[in-house]
C-alpha cells in the first residue's frame, strides 16, 4: 500500500497501481467531478498517472491556476483537432498551442486565410469534439518514434521542436480520437471536461517569434469548466 499525503495534511492509504483519478473517486465523487489535474510532489501531472509509492498529492480544480492551465491547454488541442477536421490534415501544419493567463492559442500554417466566419465554424466543431467526450491519452515515445510519426504526417514544426529537445528528454504525445499532438502535458482526462469555450480572434504570428521565419495564423480562445 502507498501512503498519500493530501493538501490538508491528511494521510490515506491506497493500493499501488491505482490511478490518481480512481484514488480521488474513492475520496469524494464531487471532487472527482471537478478535478482537472493533480500535483504529485509539486509536479503537475495528469489524473491518469499511476500511483507508484508514497507521495504528496494535491488535486487541482478550476480554482487552481494549474488546473485552469490543464483545461485551457486541452482546449487548444481540441481547437487544433477541429481545424484539422475542417480544413484537411494535409492543408494544415501545426506549430504550438499553449495555455496563457486568460485562455489559450494555437498557431497554424495554412494557405486558407482565416476570418471571423471561420472562427464560428471552428468553435462549432470544437463543441462537437467536446460532446464526443474523447479520452485524452498520454504516451511516452522515443525520439525516433516521435520523429518518424511527425515526419510521416508532414508536421515540419513538430519535427523541428523534437530535434531541439535535449538528447535525454522524455518525449510524450497525447491522442484524442483521430488527433495526436506532441506535448509535455498535462491534460484533462477527456475532451468532455471543457464545458465552455469561446474563440476570440485571429492574428498573425511569426514562427518562434522571429520575423525571419514564416508568418503563421494564431487563433486565440478561452475556456471554462462551466458556461
Amino acid at each position: 500500500m502507498a501512503k498519500i499525503t493530501l493538501k490538508d495534511g491528511a494521510v490515506r492509504e491506497v493500493a499501488e497501481g491505482t490511478t490518481v483519478l480512481d484514488f480521488v473517486k474513492n475520496l469524494s465523487n464531487s471532487l472527482a467531478k471537478k478535478a482537472l489535474a493533480c500535483k504529485i510532489d509539486g509536479e503537475t501531472r495528469d489524473l491518469t498517472t499511476v500511483i507508484d509509492g508514497d507521495h504528496q498529492i494535491d488535486i487541482l480544480t478550476f480554482e487552481d491556476a494549474d488546473g485552469r492551465w490543464a483545461l485551457r491547454h486541452s482546449a487548444a488541442h481540441i481547437m487544433a483537432q477541429a481545424v484539422k477536421r475542417l480544413y484537411g490534415d494535409k492543408n494544415v501544419k501545426l506549430a504550438i498551442g499553449p495555455a496563457i493567463d486568460n485562455g489559450f492559442y494555437y498557431d497554424f500554417d495554412m494557405d486558407h486565410q482565416l476570418n471571423n466566419e471561420d472562427l464560428v465554424k471552428i468553435e462549432k466543431e470544437m463543441k462537437k469534439i467536446v460532446k464526443e467526450n474523447l479520452p485524452i491519452v498520454r504516451k511516452e515515445v522515443t525520439r525516433q518514434e516521435a520523429l518518424d510519426f511527425f515526419n510521416a504526417q508532414g508536421e515540419i514544426y513538430k519535427v523541428e521542436l523534437i530535434n531541439d529537445l535535449p538528447e535525454d528528454a522524455m518525449i510524450t504525445m497525447y491522442t484524442q480520437g483521430d488527433f495526436t499532438d506532441l506535448c509535455a502535458g498535462p491534460h484533462v482526462v477527456s475532451t468532455g471536461k471543457v464545458k465552455a469555450l469561446k474563440l476570440q480572434s485571429v492574428a498573425g504570428a511569426y514562427w518562434r517569434g522571429n520575423e525571419k521565419n514564416k508568418m503563421l495564423q494564431r487563433i486565440y480562445g478561452t475556456a471554462f469548466e462551466k458556461q
